[in-house]
């Protein structure tokens, strides 16, 4: 019998090769992810551009309602093929605008450039701590795919059995290799040794003196086929891993918005100080003209003692408008962060001199009704593409597929087929040479659920949460549309407001300017000149909250429509007049 040698060797190394297949498909463990189709209408959206254009379209999910639906059974690539993914890798953020640059923070100088909103954006997606809390939720995903992967571990397993002092004395050892397979059955290979004398119904125990090296595999027929609890874990991990990257964009897009509108109010603030600043170095400039004006007699002294307490309202209105300042500077510190992440306090030094003034071709006011109605549905559907809610439900729903799926499968009666090979080596323990011929087993287990409530339950409970995210795509798909027209709305008329308080600053700067010629002239009084500058003020600080109500109408449209990054806008070349300057 030693020509069977060389076969045995022959399966063995087989047996072993079939394991380092196994590896190789582990490495390429997306491959057997199963497509899942949709015969259910659903808001779908089409291929993500710009910001979005890094997440995968994700497969529309099948029909609720039916118990054993089959799926068609296509494969799709879902993640790379590596197992353990870089700091990097985890915490990259989503593309930006390619068009927006990265700005670095300028260190606190007096000479130092004002502040502009790119440098806030560009640290709130290198810096803000709510991001890179979503983005190290890819590092808890991709440990749950690492661990997901060790269902297809090989184990190494072994025994030893001595029965030293019993009539039948006798020793038993066993070592080998088991490793389940991607394609739901097992594959193994291992050696045992049984020596001394054996039970008479024991006598399978012992084996010639060299041992018996036995290799074999077990495949299931109908149930664990296509999908099982092992290769289910592993594709809900690997979905559980997409999910995340809607979350992480959806992040970016809201801690972009959120620190946009942080920005604008501490520019609005700067720009509110500085009006009452202007009003408070009016009264004061006038003062030490009413100082001579009375001593000369030319104006009565309650002329002075009215001015005077003037000057102090106005230094208290001073005092509440830099108290805002400040405030809007703490507020936009979370967002502005250091290299090394700390809030960075900026100096009132580096507020920009001017809002940025909207161009007119921007606003819808100036646009036809037909032009209107195209741009909005233009804005829809490209919003409906890029938003990532949407996204991140249909992957939710594929991760319910899967489980869907799974329940189906333990419906199934469970039928395995195997074969085992097997063969003694060495001198044979009896006469009879009975353990030293070629053994070839095959056999087929049979495992049929009768009342299967497990498993309907399953289905049950699952049809259940695919009619609930049906009905939250259909609202989130709803909430868009809404979000987007709100957007948009508010956008026009905060441009028109904006040209409204331009114009309205501009007809009462008009009317201080005539006044003061009066009062200069001994034809005004002082009640009629401040109420005069307090009109003016008033009108430049409406103007000033219609320009921050229009950039945050900005903002918030670019979060409607999806973007991780302000919208860009021209500027037109005219200067805006510095408020009562």
């Amino acid at each position: 019998m030693c020509f069977l040698r060389p076969a045995i060797v022959a399966i063995l190394l087989l047996a072993e090769a079939g394991c380092r297949t196994t590896g190789k498909q582990e490495r390429h463990e997306a491959s057997d992810m199963p497509n899942l189709q949709a015969t259910a209408v659903e808001p779908k959206p089409e291929d993500y551009v710009q910001q979005a254009t890094y997440l995968a379209n994700p497969a529309a999910p099948p029909e609720a309602g039916t118990q054993n639906q089959e799926v068609v059974e296509s494969t799709e690539e879902l993640l790379p093929a590596e197992e353990d993914e870089t700091d990097a890798e985890l915490l990259r953020l989503p593309p930006s605008d390619p068009t927006a640059s990265s700005v670095e923070i300028a260190e606190e100088s007096p000479g130092a450039m004002d502040l502009e909103l790119s440098a806030v954006v560009a640290s709130v997606r290198s810096h803000f701590p709510l991001i890179q809390q979503a983005a190290a939720g890819r590092a808890i995903a991709s440990g749950e795919i690492l661990s997901a992967n060790g269902a297809f571990d090989r184990k190494l397993e072994g025994f030893t059995e001595s029965q030293p002092l019993d009539y039948y004395e006798n020793y038993r050892h066993e070592i080998g290799l088991k490793r389940d397979t991607r394609w739901g059955g097992h594959t193994f290979a291992k050696y045992r040794n049984g020596r001394g004398v054996f039970e008479p119904w024991y006598q399978e125990r012992a084996t010639n003196k060299g041992g018996e090296f036995k290799a074999g595999f077990m495949a299931p027929v109908i149930r664990d086929r296509w999908i099982d609890a092992n290769r289910a874990e592993l594709w809900r991990a690997q979905l559980e891993r997409r999910r995340l990257e809607p979350v992480v964009l959806q992040q970016v897009i809201t801690s972009v918005r959120d620190g946009s509108v942080a920005y604008w109010n501490w520019v609005a603030a700067g720009a509110n100080y500085r009006v009452m600043q202007g009003l408070l170095d009016l009264a004061i400039q006038r003062n030490e003209g009413l100082k001579v004006q009375v001593e000369l007699q030319e104006k009565a002294p309650i002329d002075l003692v009215d001015n005077q307490r003037i000057i102090v309202s106005r230094e208290a209105k001073l005092v509440g408008a830099r108290r805002k300042l400040e405030q809007a500077a703490i507020k936009l510190s979370l967002f502005l962060r250091t290299d090394a992440g700390a809030p960075f306090l900026i100096d009132a030094q580096r507020l920009p001199a001017e809002f940025p003034v909207p161009s007119e071709t921007a606003d819808d006011h100036s646009l036809g009704s037909n032009q209107t109605s195209e741009l909005l549905t233009d804005d829809v559907e490209l919003a409906l593409a890029q938003r990532p809610e949407l996204s991140e439900l249909q992957i939710i729903r594929q991760q319910i597929n899967i489980a869907m799926r799974q329940a189906c499968n333990e419906m199934r009666p469970d039928i395995d087929a195997g074969v085992l090979v097997g063969q003694d080596v060495g001198a044979p323990t009896s006469s009879k040479r009975d353990k030293s011929e070629l053994e070839l087993e095959a056999l087929i287990t049979l495992s049929v659920p009768l009342e299967r409530r497990k498993a309907r339950g399953k289905i049950r409970s699952l049809q259940g949460k695919l009619a609930s995210i049906s009905a939250k795509t259909r609202f989130t798909s709803d909430k868009i549309v809404a979000d987007v027209r709100i957007a948009r709305v508010a956008l026009t008329a905060a441009g028109e407001r904006v040209t409204k308080a331009t114009e309205s600053y501009s007809l009462a700067d008009q009317m201080l300017e005539a006044e003061r010629e009066l009062f200069s002239v001994g034809q005004s009084t002082l009640f009629e000149l401040n109420a005069r500058e307090k009109q003016t003020a008033e009108a430049a600080v409406q103007r000033i909250s219609a320009f921050f109500e229009y950039h945050v109408a900005k903002a918030d449209y670019a979060a409607a429509m999806g973007f991780g990054a302000p919208l860009a806008e021209p500027v037109t070349p005219e200067s805006v007049k510095e408020p009562l300057s």
